[in-house]
């Protein structure tokens, strides 16, 4: 493998609906599994395993970032400090990367991950600069570590942090490229998008040695690495550098009339860009909500016990579990066909298998969970392009041609 690549084996066994990969963070080198999030820019860990108390490397900031995610919304001081990726003569370090290092998050926010790592642009990635607050309070130096504000509630910080200025951080893919340590291109080979599941009593490192649960991680580049998928490449046109926002065209159900898919709405534009992101930190292909609804009437029209196995599963995962794989009969499922623009004003057709949006063993042992997702209360009229749509595939994110870039697809190898 050429020097400026690097190949790392991801896997679903921690974060469990989403891709993680170990970094090494800090003078101790200690290991944080984190996912890979396509979907937002920030570098932030829990003290799990990270101790700021005993890196030597650590140098304080007057920065907090807080950030919201599906599950929540997360808060820290921010840091710089040392980051390492691959092992012996693949190893990579980079001083002075800025991370958020999260305070008081509830012990499974993120499963058994230890933080999350955005692969998206610097836009994504402020963070508020608390210099004048802390210089009144008397704090000399007026930094965040140790953290000042352990007694003060979100909705309380949140307020006092969006009276400060804001500060844009240099997310560390970015600070990686700029560093020349790669090229502005990184590629994910994903097989399935939850984890899967035969003992519900296994351990997340018995879940790591499932082969179904691993993927490959590729920094530097993508189409060079020839050997982890098949055939030729689709490409989708990434039309900002916000998010990996796409231009979603049209959705099939099966071999039905093609659904339009509605244009972003003029309220939205500024900050959401267009009707579709691609994001590999959601497990779930949440559509836009007018195009979810004429999904579940095309499985309603194509047989009426689909619509009602969808409503029999969201009862049963309100309750936290998934529905019996043998209720479940993929056979019976039409493919989706979603279309997307293509960089030269064409078509991109990507197909979602029944098997994607329904995996077995998903999530919980012996049962399957369905992965369509309609769009959620507060959010711009826009799908996300999560996990189920890039099953099976190698996903090449591409940055280096100055501008937003563009999203290569191919199929991915498995043996």
């Amino acid at each position: 493998m050429p020097r400026n690549l690097l190949q790392l084996p991801t896997t679903l066994a921690y974060s469990r609906g989403g891709y993680s990969v170990a970094l090494n963070l800090g003078s101790e080198g200690s290991a944080v599994n984190v996912l890979l999030d396509t979907g937002s820019s920030t570098l932030a860990v829990t003290m799990q395993r990270y101790a700021p108390g005993r890196d030597a490397a650590l140098a304080a900031t007057a920065y907090v970032q807080q950030i919201s995610y599906g599950g929540g919304q997360l808060a820290g001081p921010v840091l710089h400090s040392r980051v390492g990726l691959g092992d012996r003569d693949q190893r990579r370090t980079l001083d002075g990367v800025a991370f958020a290092c999260v305070q008081g998050a509830p012990p499974t926010f993120f499963r058994d991950a230890d933080g999350i790592c955005g692969l998206a642009y610097r836009r994504l990635n402020a963070a508020h600069d608390l210099s004048a607050p802390l210089a009144a309070q008397g704090r000399d130096p007026a930094l965040t570590w140790p953290w000042p504000y352990a007694g003060t509630d979100a909705a309380a910080l949140h307020e006092l942090l969006e009276q400060q200025p804001r500060v844009e951080l240099e997310p560390l893919f970015s600070a990686l490229e700029c560093h020349d340590v790669f090229a502005d291109c990184f590629a994910l080979q994903i097989g399935r998008a939850v984890v899967h599941i035969t003992d519900a009593a296994a351990t997340a490192r018995q879940l790591e040695g499932d082969p179904l649960n691993r993927g490959v991680l590729v920094l530097g580049g993508g189409e060079e690495c020839q050997s982890l998928y098949d055939g030729a490449f689709a490409d989708l046109r990434v039309l900002h550098d916000v998010y990996y926002n796409v231009n979603l065209l049209s959705l099939q159900v099966g071999d039905g009339a093609v659904i339009p898919a509605p244009a972003l709405a003029a309220e939205y534009q500024a900050s959401a860009v267009s009707n579709a992101i691609v994001d590999t930190g959601s497990s779930f292909l949440m559509l836009e909500a007018t195009l979810y609804d004429a999904v579940i009437a095309a499985f309603r029209a194509r047989d009426p016990r689909l619509a009602e196995l969808i409503a029999r599963f969201g009862q049963a995962f309100a309750d936290g579990q998934g529905l019996p794989n043998s209720a479940i009969d993929p056979g019976d499922w039409p493919t989706l066909h979603l279309r997307l623009e293509a960089p030269d004003g064409s078509e991109t057709c990507l197909r979602c298998e029944p098997d994607d949006y329904w995996p077995r063993n998903g999530f919980y042992a012996g049962q399957r969970v369905f992965l369509l997702l309609r769009q959620i209360a507060g959010w711009a009229n826009q799908s996300v392009l999560g996990l189920p749509l890039l099953c099976g595939r190698y996903c090449v994110f591409d940055r280096r041609d100055g501008g937003a870039g563009r999203i290569r697809l191919a199929r991915a190898r498995t043996d």
